[in-house]
């Protein structure tokens, strides 16, 4: 029974074809473990967030109410990064 080149060819094109997938699979695996932490830590900061100003002490502020209008902004641009 001899082996033809292309046989060969195959059995390490699909060798190389599936490290390359393990490999893929890995790092996505590792990207979907730093997306969920970081959806978890934004859901944390929108919650403390709200907890701070539970009363609208620092909203109606004029002076800290600026800043903290801005802070909500931006926490509100991170709430549409969080996994739902």
């Amino acid at each position: 029974m001899g082996w033809t080149i292309s046989t060969i060819s195959l059995i390490i094109i699909v060798t190389i074809m599936g490290f390359a997938l393990y490999n893929l699979l890995k790092k996505n695996e590792i990207l979907e473990d730093f997306i969920s932490k970081q959806s978890e830590a934004i859901n944390a900061c929108d919650v403390r967030l709200k907890q701070v100003d539970n009363k609208g002490i620092f909203y109606s502020d004029d002076e800290i109410g600026w800043f903290f209008k801005e802070i909500q902004k931006i926490q509100e641009a991170l709430n549409e990064f969080t996994l739902n």
